[in-house]
């Protein structure tokens, strides 16, 4: 499969340069015939206590994967800016990025009082109350054509600028500290543009609030996978922030769009949304396994039974003779999808592996006395 990603180091090994595993790695004929030699043996009873489960490998249907980078966003509707309804010097009342805000929540409030332009909401009030009460009156003596139609026009559009203005200026509520900043949706602050006592413009963003529900991911695509891009059908992502892996179906993924062209960088875009059910942080940037349709047919194992060592990668199978001993086997390694591994070479289907605790395995291996010495556990 010429477009097929091979992890580096794994595939085209020069087993030449690796004289000191030779005694440690045996292969699947030697481990039918020399049981002992260099197995490690745990009891069951410590294999319980260390978590060590093991399972027979099995083949079939891998599919295909292309590993890239890319990004955690914020969907579509799921995030509002929240602009300043005047101008003033703005409080932000204690709230910090990560402050969890009901819709209509107070994010802040802006005064103008002490500024020198004067007080924005008293003037707006003044303005109104005026307008209002000049439109009334020239309506009342219009009953009586004591004012003409074009007067009454332009009284009644100054009232409704007027109310507009006001309406606008306090659609978030007033208080005695000013005008009310308030959250559009029910959410948590994802981050502020200003800081309290800075004096801020009408229009000018003050906060981001986010619903964090529904999350999308951008996988940067090299343009080089183009061809492949439509065979692409789900994706395993990982965070720098934790060790778990994410797969979308679990988290009610779809693949929404992925882009006709390369962007400037020579990367196309490929699209996903799915639900935040887990800690994911919109904003970071994640390592992506995309999964395409393309068949990939042969045995692959749980990436955690896999252990390296000095650039060689291998799993313990079970001893066939014997379930408290292990022997350390080599594998070459081909596609992985964050979560299995294809292997190449080193194991027969039906063989029996070590799928969790490896490492502790590996351990006991470490520290157990060379072979045909007493064991002591």
């Amino acid at each position: 499969m010429a477009s097929a990603i091979v992890i580096s180091g794994i595939s085209g090994c020069n087993h030449k340069k690796h004289e000191h595993h030779v005694n440690e790695v045996v292969s699947h004929d030697e481990a039918h015939h020399h049981h002992g030699d260099g197995a490690i043996e745990i009891s069951p009873e410590r294999q319980e206590i260390l978590g060590i489960r093991t399972s027979p490998v099995g083949s079939g249907d891998f599919g295909g994967v292309i590993r890239t980078s890319g990004q955690i966003l914020s969907a579509t509707g799921d995030e509002m800016t929240v602009v300043a309804p005047t101008d003033g010097v703005i409080s932000l009342g204690g709230l910090t990025e990560g402050s969890p805000v009901g819709k209509g929540a107070r994010i802040g409030t802006i005064s103008s009082r002490n500024l020198g332009s004067g007080d924005r909401l008293s003037k707006a009030l003044s303005t109104y109350e005026a307008a209002k009460k000049e439109y009334e009156r020239d309506l009342k003596l219009s009953e009586d054509n004591i004012v003409s139609e074009s007067h009454l026009d332009k009284s009644r559009l100054e009232y409704e600028h007027a109310k507009a203005e006001y309406e606008a200026l306090t659609a978030g509520g007033i208080t005695d500290g000013g005008i009310i900043v308030s959250s559009p949706l029910q959410g948590f602050i994802k981050s502020f543009m200003v800081k309290s006592g800075d004096f801020v413009q009408t229009g000018v963003p003050v906060a981001t609030v986010s619903r964090n529900r529904r999350l999308r991911l951008r996988a940067d695509v090299s343009e080089q996978y183009y061809g492949r891009i439509p065979s692409i059908c789900d994706a395993v992502f990982k965070t720098s922030y934790g060790d778990h892996t994410y797969g979308l179906k679990e988290l009610g993924g779809r693949l929404v769009s992925y882009g006709r062209s390369a962007s400037g960088e020579a990367f196309i875009p490929v699209t996903f949304e799915f639900d935040n059910k887990g800690d994911l942080v919109p904003g970071s940037y994640v390592e992506i396994f995309l999964k395409t349709s393309e068949p990939y047919g042969g045995i692959h194992i749980p990436l955690e039974a896999v252990v390296e060592d000095q650039g060689v990668h291998y799993v313990f199978v079970k001893d066939k003779d014997d379930d408290d001993a292990f022997i350390r086997r080599e594998v070459v390694l081909g596609l992985s999808d964050g979560r299995e591994v294809a292997v190449s070479r080193g194991l027969a289907e039906g063989e029996e592996i070590v799928t969790e605790g490896a490492v502790h395995v590996k351990l006991a291996g470490v520290s157990s006395v060379p072979a045909g010495h007493t064991h002591n556990h």
